[in-house]
């Protein structure tokens, strides 16, 4: 993770203010609902106990940084309930923040077209009770939603709480693949985050899963550590007995970074897991030559893919492993035939259930997850694997997988 520093922790108790603040007043308005006869005490019960949750993030922050602690029991729960939290706070956020817009623009157009008042109407006792019924409905309403859509989010993620994963297997098609590349298995693990919830052990577990497929290939998407450099060795010790007929090739990715790119490097590439940092490598197979093509973590910099295609074979099919699924948008430009990311982990938390589908993911990258396919006869594709591992919270409803991917002629 990013260097904690004094700034650091202090914007985090800011926002966790903020939101705090912004969490009581709702919390005012349905303590105020309920017409208790003496509401101070559940106030200040309800102040104590928010502030209590608000300050777990920037403690769950400060102890993870201590070795000392960072696998203790203790550190569990602590993260646990973190988590737990921050999910309900988010819920109820993506809620109450559109409707409170709504109601302020609302207000502001009412208050520009005000009509004149009717005085001295007919039934004014009857028309004052229903007003104040419909006053109350109205309050009452978004309240509900606004506590009820977080609590069924963060009840759901608890039950559906899921740490096995699939083998994805698919077929993807290419007008202009290679005879010689035709059957070729690519076995992807993205996101793997080896450290408190990623033990080496379940890493050699995940690594015996992808053996069993006899990839030709296998390509690593990233984010193998969670935050810092002491999970770096459990990751290359579990995933070093990888076997594939052409070998595994590895992309950073931004946690990657925040733990020390050189000290990945140098790990990776002892292991044979070939770490590219804005390079290629190129494979002869057969008459065919593939590139195999990894950038650095980024959102934007064209330049990294420029510098790694410099040695790349002009003729070849050019495969390119990059953590951020949104480069897919200049990865196109470049003849990028197929891209391989993660760093979305699908969200992690999202509702799938009896047919509905509700991935928070999909409103904030434009490649979330899973297939696509653009270019002239769909010939360029984008895969975004779901991950394997966890970040930020020890909970996840999206399947996990191993995505192994079969190239065909189309």
């Amino acid at each position: 993770m990013p260097p904690l520093t004094v700034a650091r922790i202090a914007l985090i108790l800011v926002l966790s203010l903020l939101v705090g603040l912004y969490v009581y007043s709702k919390l005012l308005k349905l303590i105020a609902t309920l017409n208790l006869k003496n509401p101070k005490p559940v106030q200040v019960l309800s102040a104590l106990v928010l502030c209590a949750l608000m300050s777990t993030p920037a403690l769950t922050l400060f102890l993870r940084s201590e070795m000392d602690l960072r696998e203790h029991s203790a550190m569990y729960a602590l993260f646990t309930l973190s988590s737990i939290w921050f999910i309900w706070v988010v819920g109820m956020i993506i809620v109450f923040v559109p409707i409170d817009a709504f109601r302020a623009v609302k207000g502001f157009l009412q208050r520009l077209i005000k009509k004149p008042e009717l005085v001295g109407a007919p039934n004014e006792e009857t028309n004052l009770s229903r007003r104040d019924f419909l006053s109350k409905t109205t309050a009452l309403a978004p309240l509900a939603v606004g506590f009820g859509f977080p609590s069924v989010i963060t009840a759901y993620s608890l039950i559906n709480n899921r740490s096995d994963y699939i083998v994805n297997s698919m077929t993807l098609r290419f007008p202009n693949l290679p005879n010689e590349l035709r059957g070729l298995k690519i076995a992807q693990i993205s996101d793997i985050h080896s450290g408190l919830y990623m033990p080496q052990r379940k890493m050699e577990e995940i690594t015996e899963v992808v053996n069993a497929q006899s990839p030709d290939l296998i390509a690593l998407t990233g984010d193998f550590v969670s935050s810092f450099p002491e999970e770096i060795e459990p990751f290359a010790k579990g995933f070093q007995g990888l076997k594939s007929t052409f070998g595994t090739f590895s992309c950073a990715g931004n946690h990657d970074e925040w733990a020390g790119i050189r000290a990945i490097e140098s790990a990776l590439n002892e292991k044979k897991l070939n770490l590219l940092r804005n390079r290629t490598e190129t494979l002869a197979i057969g008459n065919a030559k593939l590139n195999v093509i990894g950038m650095d973590f980024t959102r934007e910099k064209k330049h990294y893919l420029e510098r790694a295609l410099t040695n790349a074979d002009k003729d070849g099919f050019n495969l390119l492993l990059c953590h951020h699924p949104d480069f897919f948008t200049h990865a196109k430009t470049f003849g990028i035939d197929l891209m391989l990311a993660g760093h979305t982990h699908g969200g992690q938390i999202a509702l799938d259930f009896a047919g509905f589908e509700f991935y928070p993911i999909d409103l904030f990258y434009k490649y979330p997850r899973g297939l696509y396919e653009e270019g002239n006869h769909q010939s360029q594709k984008l895969y975004v694997n779901l991950g394997i591992g966890i970040t930020a919270t020890p909970l996840r409803t999206v399947q996990a997988e191993i995505a192994l991917i079969t190239l065909e002629r189309a």
